[in-house]
């Protein structure tokens, strides 16, 4: 047994899950970026008060927050997750004023003192999208378009879709009365936990997944027969929207999310793999509408809209299903010598093919030749590069293809040419991208006429 370990329910992301955790977020990310939602980051660390007036004290985060504090400074939380937080730094900045939609896309870890089983730790990773200032139903629609497009691009098929409505602001005290008054007359059939939700937080109730609470909420009044009008027809606009994407989705009465500031809109995708759907319904994504948050936080009247997925349960999905999720996690190239003494020698020869894009390590030590190949081996490098030799002396060294165990003697200033035969270059990211426009009088695309200026300013 270790001496340390990992605190309880949290655990390290050692090199292939992280690499995994890279490929997931370069997809999502580029995947945001076409859609207009630029990244926004929050500190770890944020006042409990921005949890505790919007996600609810009797939400199950009120419970689970993890409490932290610094030289006497207290009413500080780990953040459990993205919404509130972005919200609040909306605020915060006077982003609010900019013109509307705001679009914000996040990666970030989330912390929760729950308890710990399938799929579900107490530091979580989740990606997620938040768009403010667009109240009409096409703003929910493409946060569930964005997903749905997401998981077809990631090769993700084991996975329902569910949806449903709980009203706005004005219609949701009716439809907590008419669920009270309902739970209320079968009280004594209910778990324990549902019992003590049933004062303070009864839509809850709905979304129980004790087998007692399930039997009463299948005969329970459903949030769509009882909401407003106005937000039915907002429900109904969106799943006829989904019926023109060829998006499949089943409505669910019992539907509610776990926090306070949901109205409206609610939604999920559920894995439907039998080995996460043993315990209940596990969400690889969800979300839906938050019209009165940033006015509940201080700020003007703003309709929202977002949506959260988990990338723990996205990669290990992905996994279950038998996705290959790249890695590189090996170096390409192993630089290796029969000279010792030679660090700085071997540095050299590396240095201009790593600015090349290629991934290279360096073999440190001054063992013995065939020891360093045996190691480059072992280590997955595919190419090793020899200096130090007889043949490899007088501005030669040796480029050895470890995989097809053929070598030739190579300038060094063929060395990059040489290597490019044998495996690729990585992409080398650039801070910036130089972009001249396009000259004035260049033709459109496929013939169309060249850009004109525009004089009319």
């Amino acid at each position: 047994m270790p001496t340390y370990q990992a605190p309880r329910g949290m655990r390290d992301l050692l090199p292939e899950e992280a690499a995994g955790f890279d490929a997931l977020e370069a997809v999502i990310r580029a995947r945001a970026a076409r859609y207009g939602y630029p990244r926004i980051d929050t500190p770890v660390v944020e006042d409990r008060r921005v949890f505790l007036k919007t996600v609810g004290e009797a939400t199950d985060i009120g419970y689970e927050m993890y409490d932290v504090g610094h030289a006497g400074e207290g009413g500080l939380t780990l953040r459990p997750e993205g919404t509130a937080a972005v919200t609040r730094a909306v605020l915060e900045h006077g982003l609010h004023r900019a013109p509307q939609p705001l679009r914000f896309f996040y990666w970030e870890p989330m912390f929760r003192g729950q308890r710990t089983q399938l799929l579900r730790y107490r530091q979580f990773w989740q990606w997620g999208l938040e768009c403010y200032g667009a109240g009409e139903p096409p703003a929910d629609l493409e946060m569930i378009e964005f997903s749905a497009g997401l998981f077809a691009e990631l090769g993700l098929t084991e996975f329902e879709l569910v949806a449903n409505t709980v009203g706005d602001a004005k219609c949701q005290p009716k439809v907590r009365e008419t669920l009270e008054a309902y739970f209320a007359a079968h009280r004594d059939s209910l778990s324990p936990e549902s019992q003590r939700r049933l004062g303070a937080n009864v839509l809850r109730i709905l979304d129980s997944k004790d087998p007692r609470d399930r039997a009463v909420t299948t005969a329970a009044p459903k949030p769509y027969d009882i909401v407003c009008d106005e937000d039915r027809r907002h429900f109904d606009s969106i799943v006829e929207g989904l019926d023109r994407l060829n998006i499949a989705y089943r409505v669910e009465p019992t539907l509610v999310r776990g926090l306070d500031y949901y109205t409206r809109t609610v939604f999920e995708f559920w894995l439907t793999n039998p080995e996460y759907t043993k315990a209940g319904h596990i969400s690889v994504a969800g979300g839906g509408r938050y019209d009165d948050l940033v006015e509940l936080m201080g700020g003007p009247s703003t309709p929202g809209v977002g949506l959260a997925g988990g990338v723990d349960v996205l990669y290990y999905a992905l996994k279950q299903q038998g996705v290959r999720i790249e890695a590189d996690l090996s170096a390409d190239v192993a630089i290796l010598s029969a000279e010792k003494g030679d660090g700085t020698d071997r540095l050299q020869l590396a240095a201009p093919l790593r600015q090349d894009g290629f991934s290279v390590a360096i073999e440190y030590s001054d063992r013995p030749l065939d020891k360093q190949l045996e190691s480059a081996v072992k280590h997955g490098a595919k190419v090793a590069v020899i200096r130090g030799t007889p043949e490899a002396r007088g501005g030669n060294v040796i480029v050895r293809d470890l995989v097809n165990k053929q070598q030739r003697v190579t300038r060094l200033a063929a060395v990059r040419t040489e290597v490019g035969r044998h495996v690729k270059r990585r992409p080398v990211p650039k801070l910036s991208e130089a972009s001249p426009h396009a000259d004035e009088h260049e033709a459109g695309a496929a013939g169309e006429a060249p850009y004109v200026p525009d004089d009319r300013d």
